[in-house]
């Protein structure tokens, strides 16, 4: 398996069977036609319809075996594309969908949309979306971040009585919510073991977003954060 930051939380996985790429925006380092290029099979995953989660080129690319999107995209892209004429599957949160190479179910989240557990090849990988416990506590009441900080526990709680264990997260961890952004990384870290461990979502602050002691204990896996058109192979 071979996982390549895209850009902002644009990520593709490579398999010997199959390419997912998850949130398409944009491609700084110009990677994603070689990633294509590749694919043998080609999955393409929007989390919700915000414009830096759902790029529409990704209606242009050749050779998609299948798209799965969060059911929130469907009346945004029925004003724009004709949906029937595509090969899309919708899913809400809590809802499945798969075929004979790919299995994917969707958990709801704390902003629109869904967030994605991926199956293939027997590995597990979680594309959080924009689930995150979105507090910004200096500029928030208390009971405001308490409503958050709630919310987001309450679908971690549901995630992990389904999935204890997961070889690798892509998760939000962004530095302008505020000095405890790395909060919902270290609810998740808590929750779930997770053998690597992606930051995304970091509108460009990566040296805060990099900070792994303030949410990965001696305990948790590997945290590696990849700048646009870098890999890793977990």
């Amino acid at each position: 398996m071979r996982i390549t930051c895209i850009g902002h939380s644009g990520m593709a996985v490579e398999t010997d069977e199959a390419t997912l790429i998850f949130d398409y925006y944009t491609d700084p380092a110009g990677v994603l036609d070689s990633i294509l290029a590749r694919a043998r099979r080609l999955y393409v995953m929007a989390s919700h319809s915000h414009r830096d989660h759902l790029n529409m080129d990704i209606f242009s690319w050749a050779g998609v075996t299948r798209y799965v999107l969060a059911n929130e995209c469907r009346r945004k892209l029925k004003r724009a594309i004709d949906v029937d004429a595509l090969p899309i599957s919708w899913l809400h949160h809590d809802e499945s969908w798969s075929d004979e190479v790919l299995a994917l179910t969707a958990f709801d989240s704390t902003d629109v949309g869904v967030s994605f557990l991926a199956t293939i090849q027997g590995r597990r990988v979680f594309h959080a979306g924009d689930l995150n416990c979105w507090h910004f506590s200096e500029e928030s009441e208390a009971q405001q971040v308490r409503k958050a900080v709630g919310d987001f526990r309450a679908i971690l709680g549901t995630i992990a009585a389904t999935v204890q264990h997961v070889d690798v997260a892509m998760f939000p961890v962004t530095p302008n919510i505020g000095g405890d952004f790395a909060l919902g990384a270290r609810l998740w870290l808590q929750a779930i073991d997770t053998d690597l461990f992606l930051p995304m979502h970091t509108w460009a602050r990566d040296r805060e977003a990099a900070q792994y002691d303030l949410y990965r204990n001696p305990q948790h896996g590997k945290c590696l954060l990849l700048h646009p058109g870098e890999s890793i192979d977990p």
